[in-house]
């Protein structure tokens, strides 16, 4: 068997970093998308539908995205899903309004399941398709799996840290009156 990554172009290199960030990403988000809608005031019943309506939202706006991708253009779609994804996270950071929350919870790319979501998985594995030999595609699609599994366990890795932190960070000591109590 051919070893396909030396060969990648550099193009190929960026379709793998960007796979590699958005899993970590999604990786992390999936540990601490719940219990943020849960702090910023949602009850159970508004996130269980707020996670719905992203699912269906991401397979819509897929659908849409990988249909025109090859008319449109492969980098452009990619793109096109990456600034909705962004905007997403945006409206998610700024906002406690259920209602915008759930706009662009569907209509952004997010993934409150950890897995790969959107339009990228097909648009990108279409994309490298046709920068490497038939002869290494497997290969190459293999690399492009183990990356997206390990950028995945490590963003619920590191989402896991941080939210273990910060919860032992505000859970040490809390002040009555003079006497400090324990929480």
């Amino acid at each position: 068997m051919t070893n396909a990554l030396p060969q990648l172009t550099r193009d190929a290199w960026l379709l793998f970093a960007t796979r590699f960030i958005r899993l970590f990403a999604y990786g992390a988000l999936s540990v601490v998308l719940v219990f943020y809608l849960v702090g910023i005031g949602l009850s159970e019943a508004q996130t269980g539908l707020l996670l719905t309506a992203t699912l269906i939202g991401d397979t819509a706006i897929s659908l849409y995205l990988t249909t025109r991708a090859d008319r449109i253009g492969r980098r452009r779609m990619l793109m096109v899903g990456a600034v909705l994804m962004a905007a997403a996270g945006l409206v998610f950071a700024s906002t406690r309004s259920w209602w915008l929350l759930v706009v662009a919870g569907t209509i952004g790319v997010i993934s409150p399941s950890g897995n790969e979501v959107g339009p990228f998985l097909s648009i990108e594995q279409a994309a490298l398709s046709h920068v490497t030999t038939d002869r290494a595609r497997t290969n190459l699609f293999a690399w492009y799996a183990l990356a997206g599994s390990v950028a995945t366990a490590l963003g619920a890795l590191a989402g896991g840290t941080i939210a273990r932190g910060l919860q032992q960070r505000t859970h040490i000591v809390r002040w009555s009156g003079s006497t400090p109590r324990s929480v």
